[in-house]
Protein backbone atom coordinates (compact mmCIF):
# COMPACT_ATOMS: atom_id res chain seq x y z
CA UNK A 1 0.00 0.00 0.00
CA UNK A 2 1.13 3.76 -0.99
CA UNK A 3 2.04 6.19 1.63
CA UNK A 4 -0.62 9.01 1.59
CA UNK A 5 -1.69 11.55 3.51
CA UNK A 6 -5.21 9.61 3.56
CA UNK A 7 -3.40 6.85 5.03
CA UNK A 8 -0.39 8.16 7.73
CA UNK A 9 -3.47 9.42 10.11
CA UNK A 10 -3.89 5.66 11.09
CA UNK A 11 0.22 5.23 11.76
CA UNK A 12 0.78 4.91 15.64
CA UNK A 13 1.60 8.14 17.15
CA UNK A 14 -0.53 10.09 14.96
CA UNK A 15 -3.84 10.31 16.58
CA UNK A 16 -3.52 13.74 17.62
CA UNK A 17 -3.01 15.27 13.95
CA UNK A 18 -6.44 16.40 11.51
CA UNK A 19 -6.53 17.39 8.38
CA UNK A 20 -8.10 20.81 8.42
CA UNK A 21 -7.94 21.81 4.40
CA UNK A 22 -7.32 20.18 1.16
CA UNK A 23 -9.40 16.98 1.93
CA UNK A 24 -9.64 16.19 -1.79
CA UNK A 25 -5.72 16.09 -2.16
CA UNK A 26 -5.50 13.63 1.01
CA UNK A 27 -4.68 10.81 -1.30
CA UNK A 28 -0.86 12.11 -2.61
CA UNK A 29 1.88 10.06 -1.90
CA UNK A 30 4.65 10.95 -0.02
CA UNK A 31 8.05 10.40 -0.84
CA UNK A 32 9.26 11.50 2.45
CA UNK A 33 8.72 14.07 5.52
CA UNK A 34 10.63 16.82 6.47
CA UNK A 35 10.89 19.34 9.70
CA UNK A 36 11.71 22.95 7.51
CA UNK A 37 11.24 26.68 8.84
CA UNK A 38 12.90 28.54 6.28
CA UNK A 39 10.15 30.24 3.52
CA UNK A 40 12.13 29.64 0.62
CA UNK A 41 12.05 25.64 0.28
CA UNK A 42 13.38 25.68 -3.54
CA UNK A 43 16.87 24.05 -2.47
CA UNK A 44 15.20 21.64 0.03
CA UNK A 45 12.60 19.37 -1.77
CA UNK A 46 12.62 17.76 -4.78
CA UNK A 47 8.48 16.65 -5.13
CA UNK A 48 6.32 14.38 -2.65
CA UNK A 49 7.76 15.70 0.66
CA UNK A 50 5.39 16.20 3.63
CA UNK A 51 7.09 19.37 5.56
CA UNK A 52 6.26 20.07 9.05
CA UNK A 53 6.68 23.67 10.31
CA UNK A 54 6.38 25.21 13.78
CA UNK A 55 6.43 28.55 12.04
CA UNK A 56 9.23 30.15 14.11
CA UNK A 57 10.39 31.51 11.12
CA UNK A 58 7.18 33.21 9.91
CA UNK A 59 4.84 33.47 13.27
CA UNK A 60 1.40 34.92 12.64
CA UNK A 61 2.59 36.47 9.20
CA UNK A 62 -0.69 34.69 7.13
CA UNK A 63 0.57 36.69 4.20
CA UNK A 64 4.08 34.78 4.49
CA UNK A 65 2.46 31.63 5.43
CA UNK A 66 -0.01 31.74 2.19
CA UNK A 67 2.88 32.86 -0.34
CA UNK A 68 4.47 29.88 1.40
CA UNK A 69 1.80 27.09 0.81
CA UNK A 70 1.15 28.52 -2.50
CA UNK A 71 5.07 27.61 -3.52
CA UNK A 72 5.30 23.75 -2.12
CA UNK A 73 1.75 23.50 -3.67
CA UNK A 74 3.33 24.79 -7.32
CA UNK A 75 6.51 22.44 -6.04
CA UNK A 76 4.13 19.75 -5.95
CA UNK A 77 4.70 18.32 -2.11
CA UNK A 78 2.06 16.20 -0.89
CA UNK A 79 0.90 18.76 2.07
CA UNK A 80 1.65 20.79 5.21
CA UNK A 81 1.90 20.09 8.37
CA UNK A 82 1.71 22.89 11.04
CA UNK A 83 2.69 22.96 14.61
CA UNK A 84 0.08 24.49 16.51
CA UNK A 85 1.29 26.72 19.45
CA UNK A 86 2.99 29.78 20.11
CA UNK A 87 4.48 30.73 17.08
CA UNK A 88 1.45 30.12 15.01
CA UNK A 89 -1.53 29.87 16.87
CA UNK A 90 -4.32 29.46 14.64
CA UNK A 91 -4.58 28.57 10.96
CA UNK A 92 -5.87 31.83 8.83
CA UNK A 93 -8.99 31.23 7.09
CA UNK A 94 -7.78 32.37 3.86
CA UNK A 95 -5.23 29.87 4.11
CA UNK A 96 -7.89 26.99 4.64
CA UNK A 97 -9.91 28.85 1.80
CA UNK A 98 -6.84 28.26 -0.62
CA UNK A 99 -5.92 24.77 0.63
CA UNK A 100 -9.27 23.77 -0.01
CA UNK A 101 -9.70 25.20 -3.94
CA UNK A 102 -5.99 23.94 -3.94
CA UNK A 103 -6.99 20.28 -2.79
CA UNK A 104 -3.75 21.07 -1.05
CA UNK A 105 -3.78 19.18 2.81
CA UNK A 106 -3.24 21.00 5.57
CA UNK A 107 -3.07 18.82 8.47
CA UNK A 108 -2.99 20.78 12.48
CA UNK A 109 -0.28 18.97 15.11
CA UNK A 110 -0.70 20.57 18.86
CA UNK A 111 2.89 21.90 19.66
CA UNK A 112 3.31 19.54 22.61
CA UNK A 113 3.57 16.71 20.51
CA UNK A 114 7.61 15.86 19.33
CA UNK A 115 7.98 16.24 15.44
CA UNK A 116 10.80 14.28 15.59
CA UNK A 117 8.94 11.51 16.76
CA UNK A 118 5.80 12.34 14.15
CA UNK A 119 7.97 12.50 11.40
CA UNK A 120 10.44 9.48 12.30
CA UNK A 121 7.13 6.98 12.12
CA UNK A 122 5.91 8.23 8.54
CA UNK A 123 9.54 7.92 7.19
CA UNK A 124 9.67 4.50 9.22
CA UNK A 125 6.22 3.70 6.83
CA UNK A 126 7.96 4.98 4.13
CA UNK A 127 10.98 3.12 3.90
CA UNK A 128 9.15 0.05 4.80
CA UNK A 129 7.15 0.18 1.35
CA UNK A 130 10.00 0.87 -0.21
CA UNK A 131 12.07 -1.96 0.67
CA UNK A 132 8.75 -4.23 -0.54
CA UNK A 133 8.14 -2.48 -3.37
CA UNK A 134 11.92 -2.79 -4.77
CA UNK A 135 11.94 -6.45 -3.67
CA UNK A 136 8.69 -6.77 -6.04
CA UNK A 137 10.07 -5.28 -8.49
CA UNK A 138 13.39 -6.94 -8.77
CA UNK A 139 11.20 -10.21 -8.87
CA UNK A 140 8.81 -9.18 -11.51
CA UNK A 141 11.38 -8.11 -13.49
CA UNK A 142 12.75 -11.57 -13.89
CA UNK A 143 9.86 -13.19 -14.07
CA UNK A 144 9.20 -10.66 -17.59
CA UNK A 145 12.28 -9.85 -18.96
CA UNK A 146 14.68 -12.72 -17.92
CA UNK A 147 15.16 -16.27 -19.47
CA UNK A 148 14.35 -18.12 -16.18
CA UNK A 149 12.66 -21.29 -15.14
CA UNK A 150 9.92 -21.08 -13.05
CA UNK A 151 10.55 -23.44 -10.44
CA UNK A 152 9.57 -24.20 -6.75
CA UNK A 153 12.21 -21.45 -5.49
CA UNK A 154 10.54 -18.77 -7.77
CA UNK A 155 7.29 -20.24 -6.93
CA UNK A 156 7.83 -19.61 -3.23
CA UNK A 157 8.40 -16.24 -3.50
CA UNK A 158 5.76 -15.25 -6.15
CA UNK A 159 3.27 -16.88 -3.34
CA UNK A 160 5.09 -14.42 -0.53
CA UNK A 161 4.32 -11.80 -2.11
CA UNK A 162 0.64 -12.74 -2.45
CA UNK A 163 0.51 -14.72 -5.73
CA UNK A 164 -3.17 -16.92 -6.40
CA UNK A 165 -2.60 -19.91 -8.30
CA UNK A 166 -6.09 -20.35 -8.99
CA UNK A 167 -6.71 -16.27 -9.57
CA UNK A 168 -6.77 -14.67 -13.23
CA UNK A 169 -3.89 -11.77 -13.81
CA UNK A 170 -4.60 -9.23 -16.64
CA UNK A 171 -1.46 -7.44 -17.76
CA UNK A 172 -1.01 -3.41 -17.88
CA UNK A 173 1.78 -1.78 -19.19
CA UNK A 174 2.07 2.02 -18.59
CA UNK A 175 4.35 4.39 -20.48
CA UNK A 176 4.85 7.97 -19.62
CA UNK A 177 4.24 9.81 -22.84
CA UNK A 178 8.01 11.42 -24.69
CA UNK A 179 9.08 11.36 -21.05
CA UNK A 180 13.13 12.10 -22.48
CA UNK A 181 11.51 15.62 -24.38
CA UNK A 182 9.43 16.46 -21.37
CA UNK A 183 12.61 16.13 -19.37
CA UNK A 184 14.41 18.42 -21.82
CA UNK A 185 11.64 20.80 -22.11
CA UNK A 186 11.80 21.16 -18.60
CA UNK A 187 15.22 21.32 -18.48
CA UNK A 188 15.29 18.69 -15.78
CA UNK A 189 18.60 17.79 -14.93
CA UNK A 190 18.18 16.39 -11.22
CA UNK A 191 17.77 12.56 -11.79
CA UNK A 192 16.68 12.61 -8.05
CA UNK A 193 13.55 14.78 -9.62
CA UNK A 194 13.30 13.05 -12.58
CA UNK A 195 12.66 9.43 -10.16
CA UNK A 196 10.48 11.43 -7.72
CA UNK A 197 8.20 12.31 -11.06
CA UNK A 198 8.15 8.73 -12.23
CA UNK A 199 7.29 7.74 -8.17
CA UNK A 200 4.01 9.52 -8.47
CA UNK A 201 3.11 7.87 -11.65
CA UNK A 202 3.67 4.75 -10.32
CA UNK A 203 1.84 5.89 -6.76
CA UNK A 204 -1.39 7.10 -8.70
CA UNK A 205 -1.59 3.64 -10.66
CA UNK A 206 -1.11 2.05 -7.56
CA UNK A 207 -3.90 4.09 -6.06
CA UNK A 208 -6.43 3.53 -8.40
CA UNK A 209 -5.80 -0.36 -8.44
CA UNK A 210 -6.76 -0.58 -4.95
CA UNK A 211 -9.68 2.04 -5.37
CA UNK A 212 -10.94 -0.59 -7.33
CA UNK A 213 -9.60 -3.57 -4.78
CA UNK A 214 -7.10 -4.77 -7.41
CA UNK A 215 -4.39 -6.76 -6.46
CA UNK A 216 -1.15 -7.03 -8.60
CA UNK A 217 2.64 -7.20 -9.00
CA UNK A 218 4.69 -4.44 -10.79
CA UNK A 219 8.33 -3.66 -12.14
CA UNK A 220 9.47 -0.57 -13.23
CA UNK A 221 11.81 -0.28 -16.56
CA UNK A 222 12.87 2.90 -18.32
CA UNK A 223 10.00 5.37 -18.26
CA UNK A 224 7.43 2.27 -18.69
CA UNK A 225 5.52 0.78 -15.80
CA UNK A 226 4.78 -3.05 -16.11
CA UNK A 227 1.89 -4.78 -13.52
CA UNK A 228 -0.25 -8.06 -13.43
CA UNK A 229 -2.94 -6.89 -11.95
CA UNK A 230 -5.33 -9.68 -10.25
CA UNK A 231 -8.51 -9.61 -12.33
CA UNK A 232 -10.00 -10.57 -15.49
CA UNK A 233 -9.95 -8.32 -19.03
CA UNK A 234 -13.41 -7.51 -18.38
CA UNK A 235 -13.38 -4.20 -16.51
CA UNK A 236 -9.64 -2.97 -17.14
CA UNK A 237 -10.52 -1.00 -20.03
CA UNK A 238 -12.30 1.45 -17.39
CA UNK A 239 -9.83 0.52 -14.41
CA UNK A 240 -6.76 1.70 -17.40
CA UNK A 241 -9.15 4.88 -18.25
CA UNK A 242 -9.35 6.02 -14.60
CA UNK A 243 -5.80 5.53 -14.14
CA UNK A 244 -5.32 7.74 -17.28
CA UNK A 245 -7.20 10.30 -16.38
CA UNK A 246 -6.10 10.58 -12.62
CA UNK A 247 -2.51 11.28 -14.21
CA UNK A 248 -3.86 13.82 -16.91
CA UNK A 249 -5.52 15.72 -13.84
CA UNK A 250 -3.04 15.25 -11.30
CA UNK A 251 0.47 15.78 -12.69
CA UNK A 252 -0.30 18.88 -14.88
CA UNK A 253 1.20 18.33 -18.55
CA UNK A 254 2.40 14.48 -17.81
CA UNK A 255 0.13 12.11 -19.83
CA UNK A 256 0.79 8.15 -20.61
CA UNK A 257 -0.42 5.88 -23.00
CA UNK A 258 -1.37 2.25 -21.93
CA UNK A 259 -1.51 -0.77 -23.48
CA UNK A 260 -3.63 -3.90 -22.12
CA UNK A 261 -2.88 -7.24 -22.53
CA UNK A 262 -4.70 -10.85 -22.33
CA UNK A 263 -5.14 -12.68 -18.85
CA UNK A 264 -3.43 -15.77 -17.59
CA UNK A 265 -2.86 -17.60 -14.51
CA UNK A 266 -0.06 -19.25 -14.54
CA UNK A 267 2.91 -17.09 -13.68
CA UNK A 268 4.99 -18.80 -16.37
CA UNK A 269 2.73 -17.05 -18.61
CA UNK A 270 3.17 -13.77 -17.37
CA UNK A 271 5.87 -12.62 -19.77
CA UNK A 272 3.28 -13.55 -22.39
CA UNK A 273 0.87 -11.35 -21.68
CA UNK A 274 2.93 -8.54 -20.71
CA UNK A 275 4.28 -8.80 -24.51
CA UNK A 276 0.80 -8.06 -25.66
CA UNK A 277 -0.05 -5.40 -23.72
CA UNK A 278 3.87 -3.79 -24.83
CA UNK A 279 2.72 -4.49 -28.27
CA UNK A 280 -0.33 -2.53 -27.99
CA UNK A 281 1.55 0.44 -26.53
CA UNK A 282 3.93 -0.18 -29.85
CA UNK A 283 0.86 0.32 -32.55
CA UNK A 284 -0.12 3.82 -30.21
CA UNK A 285 3.34 5.37 -31.18
CA UNK A 286 3.05 3.55 -35.00
CA UNK A 287 0.06 5.92 -35.14
CA UNK A 288 1.44 8.79 -33.11
CA UNK A 289 -1.30 8.77 -30.66
CA UNK A 290 -0.98 9.59 -27.17
CA UNK A 291 -3.20 10.09 -23.88
CA UNK A 292 -4.75 6.66 -24.68
CA UNK A 293 -5.89 3.10 -23.85
CA UNK A 294 -5.09 0.42 -26.44
CA UNK A 295 -6.58 -3.07 -25.87
CA UNK A 296 -3.93 -5.78 -27.67
CA UNK A 297 -7.23 -7.77 -28.51
CA UNK A 298 -8.81 -4.98 -30.70
CA UNK A 299 -5.94 -4.77 -32.52
CA UNK A 300 -7.83 -7.19 -35.33
CA UNK A 301 -5.36 -7.88 -38.25
CA UNK A 302 -2.41 -5.99 -36.89
CA UNK A 303 -1.85 -8.76 -34.25
CA UNK A 304 -0.29 -10.84 -37.62
CA UNK A 305 1.87 -8.31 -38.28
CA UNK A 306 3.92 -8.53 -34.80
CA UNK A 307 4.24 -12.62 -35.53
CA UNK A 308 6.13 -11.27 -38.24
CA UNK A 309 9.89 -12.04 -38.21
CA UNK A 310 10.72 -10.09 -41.36
CA UNK A 311 8.67 -7.34 -42.55
CA UNK A 312 10.21 -8.41 -46.51
CA UNK A 313 6.57 -9.90 -47.83
CA UNK A 314 4.45 -7.33 -46.51
CA UNK A 315 6.58 -4.80 -48.11
CA UNK A 316 6.38 -6.79 -51.42
CA UNK A 317 2.49 -6.44 -50.73
CA UNK A 318 2.36 -3.10 -50.15
CA UNK A 319 4.28 -2.67 -53.03
CA UNK A 320 2.19 -4.76 -55.72
CA UNK A 321 -1.36 -3.11 -54.30
CA UNK A 322 -0.77 0.44 -53.53
CA UNK A 323 3.01 1.55 -54.25
CA UNK A 324 1.83 2.89 -57.74
CA UNK A 325 -0.43 5.27 -56.22
CA UNK A 326 1.88 6.43 -54.10
CA UNK A 327 4.25 7.21 -56.19
CA UNK A 328 1.75 9.48 -58.61
CA UNK A 329 0.91 11.11 -55.37
CA UNK A 330 4.43 12.19 -54.80
CA UNK A 331 4.79 13.42 -58.13
CA UNK A 332 2.09 15.23 -59.23
CA UNK A 333 1.00 16.61 -55.57
CA UNK A 334 -2.16 15.00 -55.77
CA UNK A 335 -4.19 13.23 -52.98
CA UNK A 336 -5.36 9.92 -54.25
CA UNK A 337 -4.25 7.60 -51.28
CA UNK A 338 -6.21 9.88 -48.80
CA UNK A 339 -9.20 9.43 -51.33
CA UNK A 340 -8.52 6.08 -51.33
CA UNK A 341 -8.21 5.75 -47.25
CA UNK A 342 -11.79 8.11 -47.02
CA UNK A 343 -13.62 6.17 -49.46
CA UNK A 344 -13.26 2.37 -48.10
CA UNK A 345 -13.81 3.81 -44.66
CA UNK A 346 -17.30 5.28 -46.48
CA UNK A 347 -17.70 1.68 -47.80
CA UNK A 348 -17.35 2.72 -51.19
CA UNK A 349 -20.37 5.48 -50.76
CA UNK A 350 -19.72 8.59 -53.21
CA UNK A 351 -21.78 10.75 -51.54
CA UNK A 352 -19.97 9.98 -48.16
CA UNK A 353 -16.82 10.37 -49.15
CA UNK A 354 -17.48 13.60 -51.01
CA UNK A 355 -18.88 15.61 -47.50
CA UNK A 356 -16.12 13.93 -45.82
CA UNK A 357 -13.37 15.51 -47.85
CA UNK A 358 -15.78 18.56 -48.60
CA UNK A 359 -15.51 18.29 -52.58
CA UNK A 360 -17.99 17.83 -54.62
CA UNK A 361 -19.23 14.62 -55.54
CA UNK A 362 -18.44 14.60 -59.20
CA UNK A 363 -14.53 14.88 -58.50
CA UNK A 364 -14.74 11.80 -55.78
CA UNK A 365 -16.13 10.10 -59.28
CA UNK A 366 -13.20 11.23 -61.41
CA UNK A 367 -10.72 10.30 -58.43
CA UNK A 368 -12.04 6.83 -58.15
CA UNK A 369 -11.77 6.29 -61.50
CA UNK A 370 -8.34 7.79 -61.56
CA UNK A 371 -7.69 5.53 -59.05
CA UNK A 372 -8.63 2.25 -60.89
CA UNK A 373 -6.86 3.14 -63.55
CA UNK A 374 -3.55 3.73 -61.94
CA UNK A 375 -3.63 0.67 -59.81
CA UNK A 376 -5.47 -1.48 -62.53
CA UNK A 377 -8.12 -3.10 -60.35
CA UNK A 378 -12.14 -2.72 -59.87
CA UNK A 379 -12.97 -1.10 -56.41
CA UNK A 380 -16.70 -2.95 -56.81
CA UNK A 381 -14.43 -6.41 -56.70
CA UNK A 382 -14.76 -7.32 -52.85
CA UNK A 383 -11.34 -9.51 -53.31
CA UNK A 384 -9.78 -6.48 -54.93
CA UNK A 385 -11.12 -3.88 -51.83
CA UNK A 386 -9.38 -6.62 -49.35
CA UNK A 387 -6.36 -6.76 -50.97
CA UNK A 388 -5.91 -2.62 -50.97
CA UNK A 389 -7.44 -2.63 -47.14
CA UNK A 390 -5.01 -4.91 -45.81
CA UNK A 391 -1.80 -3.27 -47.72
CA UNK A 392 -3.73 0.29 -46.10
CA UNK A 393 -2.82 -1.49 -42.74
CA UNK A 394 0.54 -2.80 -43.99
CA UNK A 395 1.30 1.07 -44.99
CA UNK A 396 0.30 2.67 -41.79
CA UNK A 397 2.17 -0.41 -39.67
CA UNK A 398 5.60 -0.01 -41.82
CA UNK A 399 5.07 3.58 -41.86
CA UNK A 400 4.93 4.01 -45.49
CA UNK A 401 1.46 6.00 -45.31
Amino acid sequence: MIVTCRNILNLPGLEKMKVIAGKGGLDRGITWAHIIEVPDVQDFVKGGELLFITGIAIGNNSEILLKFIKDINARNLSGLVINVGPYIKEIPQEIIDFADSSDFPIFELPFEVKLIDVTQTICRAIFARNAHKESVNNFMREVIFEDININDEMMDRALLYGYKREKKYCSLVVDIDDFSSYIKKKNIVDEEIIANIKNRVQDIIEYVLEENNKKYFYAVQSDAFYFMVCSSTKNMDKVAESIREQISRRIGDITVSIGLGDECSDLKDFKCVILEAMKALRLSKIFRKKNCVINYKRLGIFRLFFDTEINEEMRKLFDENLLKLKIYDDKNSTVLVKTLIAYLKENRNLGKTAEKLYIHRNTIKYRIKRIQEILDCDLKDDEAVFNIKLCIKIGVFLKLL
